[in-house]
């Protein structure tokens, strides 16, 4: 029995540092838990110290708003345009993180990028981005809306869906994962916010980012011989049958 414990505690410690290695999150504030404590936009040029820490919006064009999850339907955004209804459509919830997110304007006259540059990366190796999104309005805004985030990381960008939202309406949490490719050792990770019509607008609310390398084969093999070893010790372990 013994044995058996010390070959579980050993492949266990394996799994762990298996997992560890392949877990790790290389966004900065992937939650927007870190910034300013107040309902905001964040572009570059109306508000450069407000916005998420790490966290980029494009200047002078982007309407994207840094939110509390609290305060979201209730309490209207600080912005260039003023403050009156800027605030998600009371359909909205929190995002399963919870906490502080961020809204992403989808009309094409006022949309603009959300970006992190993301450093540490092995070139040629692959990495998750994952997120959790979902589509909603404004609520003095109304009619009914398309949206879909545009995602890129280095090699091609990828879209979601595209989701088709009844006016003040709210598609609720999705949750993505997209592999990308590591193009250079230091990239940046970007969203887009694309939706329809013009004049509405449509938002896209985003949380919970992360970028996590892919395990290598290696690894999983590793992974698989450590199941393997714990179930073979187990078995060796169990009293023989007695047969009567």
């Amino acid at each position: 029995m013994r044995n058996v414990l010390k070959v579980m505690i050993v492949a266990g410690a394996a799994l762990a540092a298996v997992h560890a290695s392949a877990a790790t999150n290389l966004v900065t504030n992937g939650d927007f838990e870190s910034g300013y404590s107040y309902s905001t936009e964040f572009n570059t040029w109306h508000n450069p110290d407000k916005g998420p820490t790490g966290w980029t919006s494009e200047t002078f064009k982007a309407f994207n708003l840094y939110l509390s999850a609290a305060t979201a339907t209730t309490v209207g955004a600080e912005t260039q345009y003023g403050s009156d209804g800027q605030m998600l459509a009371t359909s909205f919830v929190a995002s399963p993180t919870g906490g502080n997110f961020v809204a992403l304007d989808g009309d094409p006259t006022n949309r603009g990028y959300l970006t992190q540059e993301i450093s540490g990366l092995t070139k040629g190796k692959e990495y998750v981005v994952s997120f959790d999104w979902g589509a909603s309005q404004l609520q003095n805004r109304h009619g009914a809306t398309t949206e879909q985030l545009s995602v890129g990381f280095g090699g091609p960008t990828q879209t979601t869906e595209l989701v088709h939202n009844p006016s003040q309406g709210f598609s609720g949490w999705m949750h993505e994962s997209m592999t990308f490719h590591a193009t250079s050792t230091s990239q940046v990770l970007s969203f887009l916010s694309l939706g329809t019509p013009v004049g509405l607008p449509p938002i896209a609310v985003l949380d919970g980012v992360s970028v996590a390398a892919v395990p290598e084969p290696a690894m999983w093999g590793l992974m698989l011989l450590g199941f393997g070893l714990v179930g073979a010790a187990v078995r060796r372990g169990r009293p023989g049958t007695v047969l009567a």
